[in-house]
């Protein structure tokens, strides 16, 4: 799918970063959708039932004001009004029980925004809650997070010696972010590792170009080597700067990888692909009703005839699969590597009022051949396991001599 018309009300998304947000209060309704109620305090009505079209004409309303009314009575503490609504608001859309779906308040949405960008101060590590638990879904390629040793499927137990079970989602990434030049110590829960692991993270400014080539000479041949770090605001001009230069590397093949991409704009995922599938099918999307719309490629296939292998693992996600999934179904090269993460929902990005917005899961996509991965990931043509990290040579990474030996 395509940037919405309007980018900067809606945007498409496959992006993992920020990915759930914890319940501050739950409620089952918005009231500001309800037309004629103005009830703030005192006994409230009976029911207040909504009468605006398209709207759920048999929804109590007075129990939210009841609730409302509540809390400021009798609660101990301090209540922020503004706070009440965006935890409301937040309860809402957890109710639906799916993590990509969320309400980032004001100061939220911009770290989103900062994080697409392609730039931002922190350790450089995506996160999601999955069975409640913090989860690293990917370290970005050559962060702080990949150096100290995170790897994708961490869970975090603790941040700075506080418990991540007595933290909300937010307040976990809020703690682990901040200055450049500053530390902060996680500890670890791995599988196949009996006890937590302690790792000490220096913060820096992450800069992320989503898109770095060279060629790399193994297995006695010349080799395009093309890192897609995520699918951010620059993925597609970087892109297309980098195929254009293929034909002077002097190379013979690509090997492109899309470990640890944790995914992000769908339409640079279709963009990407479109230079190595001549037409046709990328990806199909599925919403609610079972209608499938599809996603063909956008341009022509400049790389058609170049030999390609494709590298991921267990933190490739979202965008990433969609374009291995694609890759592998229409047997235009070899994918390679280890399962990928299964991540395979739409999401669209909504601005709101006083510079929130809200994500919301609207489809399912399928793979060329109808296969849909959410919760399931993608199966590489030749699994290889290996450990990488940022200051590893390439020319020496097992996956990737894999790859080349594949494209002989």
């Amino acid at each position: 799918m395509t940037k919405a018309k309007n980018k900067n009300r809606k945007k498409v998304l496959l992006s993992l970063f920020l990915v759930v947000f914890v319940v501050i209060t739950f409620a089952i309704g918005f009231f500001s959708g309800v037309r004629s109620v103005n009830y703030i305090s005192g006994n409230p009505p009976s029911n207040i039932l909504n009468s605006e079209k398209d709207k759920p004409a048999n929804i109590d309303f007075s129990l939210f004001w009841q609730s409302w009314n509540e809390l400021n009575k009798n609660y101990v503490g301090k209540i922020d009004p503004q706070e009440l609504i965006y935890g409301a608001i937040n309860g809402m859309l957890a109710s639906t029980d799916d993590p990509y779906t969320m309400f980032l308040k004001p100061e939220d949405n911009k770290k989103f925004q900062d994080d697409i960008s392609g730039e931002f101060s922190g350790i450089g590590v995506e996160i999601m809650m999955v069975n409640k638990l913090p989860t690293v879904v990917a370290p970005l390629s050559a962060s702080p997070a990949e150096k100290a040793g995170l790897k994708a499927k961490d869970i975090i137990i603790e941040v700075d010696g506080v418990g991540t079970s007595d933290l909300g989602f937010q307040a976990i990434i809020d703690k682990i972010r901040g200055d450049k030049g500053t530390s902060v110590k996680l500890k670890i829960s791995r599988e196949g590792s009996q006890e937590p692991l302690e790792f000490t993270v220096l913060r820096d400014t992450i800069k992320v170009d989503s898109v770095t080539a060279e060629t790399v000479t193994a297995e006695g041949q010349k080799t395009y080597y093309v890192k897609v770090r995520q699918f951010g605001d620059d993925t597609n001009t970087l892109f297309a700067k980098v195929m254009s230069n293929y034909k002077s590397s002097g190379a013979s093949a690509i090997v492109l990888d899309l470990r640890n991409n944790p995914g992000g704009y769908l339409d640079s995922a279709v963009d990407m692909a479109s230079y190595f599938l001549d037409g046709g099918v990328i990806v199909s999307e599925i919403d609610k009703d079972g209608s499938k719309k599809e996603f063909k490629t956008t341009h022509s296939a400049t790389m058609k005839d170049v030999k390609l292998a494709v590298l991921v693992n267990e933190g490739s996600a979202s965008a990433s699969e969609i374009f291995a999934g694609a890759i592998k179904d229409r047997n235009r090269g070899k994918t390679i590597g280890a399962k990928t993460f299964g991540k395979g929902s739409v999401q669209i990005l909504e601005q709101l009022k006083n510079d929130s917005a809200i994500k919301i899961t609207i489809a399912k996509w399928a793979t060329p051949n109808g296969t849909q991965i959410d919760g399931k990931g993608i199966e590489p043509d030749i699994s290889v396991v290996s450990e990488v990290s940022a200051s590893s040579d390439i020319s020496k990474d097992p996956v990737f001599i894999k790859a080349v030996e594949s494209l002989k």
